[in-house]
């Protein structure tokens, strides 16, 4: 336990890098209270000192409290940064206090893995260097936490995965009305498609991920990801009345959605999907498997990445996204719908500022009585397969639905 312990206060140095930060300084009752709390975990605190432990981590755990639920009041856009810079730190100092205060070892590794990924959802990433890497104190906490737990247990048993690329009929097979370019050059793809707005099909630019092979392994994915806590979207799309989210083990999620049998889940619940997550930031390993393409490179060096991993019937219904868009197939097949810009009027957008980026138009199977307009709109549909790219200009209207098993990954760039 010590050496975890150890390793986590390793990685920044407490009364320089936390005390000095403008969230704690700004605020008495924080500084007084986390001055407390850090002075003896930077006097290398023993397991020995029960009562400072048990009177620091109630301590700590109070303001924890406070500040989540500082969190949870009001509209998430107004929360201020300061208050989640906070969060983090009051997360960090709270799985250190934790782990000193445990007697079972793994259940407080687990435990405190838990709380670094809500600590990442809800806080403020606070960087920082590791061995020459850029990196993000609970990123790199959660990673050490990982790590442990890699030593501690065995390796998982072989999941059967099933056939991932689903069936697609001939009409999708064939369905294409985006021009399919083959590793084309930054020149030809910034005059051809970024400078002009045109959605195209790019092959050849994701071969070499290591992703492309890793990810079918749900072994892989589980030894990398499962203990961590991901959001998942639950019903058939964020556009209607039964759709929610929850927090859950990934490992859970796996076994749930993506590895069991297709009659072992079908009409007894909703689809499940991991979708517009910042998956890759949260676990480094996984980021390491893919790369940023160059095309992205020319206007931006720092993309937005996110993750979208779901079973079969998954969707995404029509709606736009003000960035560029990079989505690339690493395994599965997916229907794409497309449709312009300068339709937005006819495909009736929601009027609730949530929603106004998405229309109220099933693209599939429009309505042209409820939505006669529609009939005017020119609709670009395509199958994006494993290996494929799709690039998606901005405030195209896209309808995105997994025809299989499907892992995707986004890149949101300006």
């Amino acid at each position: 336990m010590e050496r975890c312990i150890k390793a986590i206060l390793s990685v920044v140095p407490l009364k320089t890098f936390l005390l000095n930060r403008d969230c704690v300084k700004e605020n008495k009752l924080y500084q007084t209270v986390l001055s407390t709390i850090v002075e003896p975990l930077a006097n290398e605190l023993t397991t020995d000192a029960v009562k400072t432990i048990s009177t620091n981590l109630i301590k700590v755990g109070v303001l924890y409290d406070t500040v989540y639920n500082r969190l949870h009041t009001g509209q998430w856009n107004a929360v201020a940064t300061s208050e989640r810079e906070m969060f983090t730190i009051l997360t960090y100092v709270r799985i250190v206090y934790t782990l000193y205060a445990s007697n079972s070892y793994e259940d407080a590794i687990k435990d405190n893995i838990y709380l670094a990924d809500l600590g990442l959802m809800l806080g403020c990433p606070i960087g920082l260097e590791c061995k020459n890497v850029p990196t993000d104190l609970l990123t790199e906490t959660a990673s050490i936490l990982t790590g442990e737990l890699d030593k501690q247990e065995p390796p998982v048993k072989r999941i059967k995965l099933d056939d991932i690329t689903g069936e697609i009929s001939l009409t999708e097979n064939k369905s294409n009305d985006v021009p399919i370019m083959k590793c084309p050059s930054l020149e030809y793809f910034g005059t051809r498609c970024y400078d002009t707005k045109q959605p195209a099909v790019l092959n050849g630019i994701i071969d070499g991920w290591p992703a492309m092979e890793r990810w079918h392994d749900p072994n892989y994915l589980l030894k990398v990801a499962g203990e961590r806590t991901v959001p998942i979207e639950i019903g058939s799309q964020y556009s209607n009345d039964d759709w929610s989210q929850k927090l859950m083990k990934f490992r859970d999620f796996l076994e749930q959605s993506i590895c069991c049998e297709p009659s072992d889940s079908a009409g007894k619940q909703p689809p499940a999907y991991l979708a517009q997550h910042d998956l890759f930031d949260q676990i480094p390993a996984l980021r390491a498997d893919i790369a940023i393409p160059d095309y992205i490179g020319r206007t931006d060096a720092q993309p937005r990445i996110k993750a979208w991993l779901g079973p079969k019937g998954t969707v995404s219904p029509l709606h736009t996204d003000p960035c560029h868009n990079l989505l690339c197939q690493v395994f599965g097949a997916k229907l794409i719908i497309l449709a312009r810009p300068e339709d937005t009027e006819r495909l009736y957008p929601h009027d609730h500022f949530i929603l106004n980026n998405t229309s109220q138009v099933d693209a599939r199977r429009p309505d042209y009585n409820r939505f006669p307009l529609v009939r005017d709109v020119r609709f670009y549909r395509l199958t994006l397969r494993r290996g494929e790219v799709l690039y998606i200009p901005p405030k195209w209207w896209h309808y995105v639905e997994s025809l299989s098993l499907s892992f995707s990954v986004s890149f949101w760039f300006e």
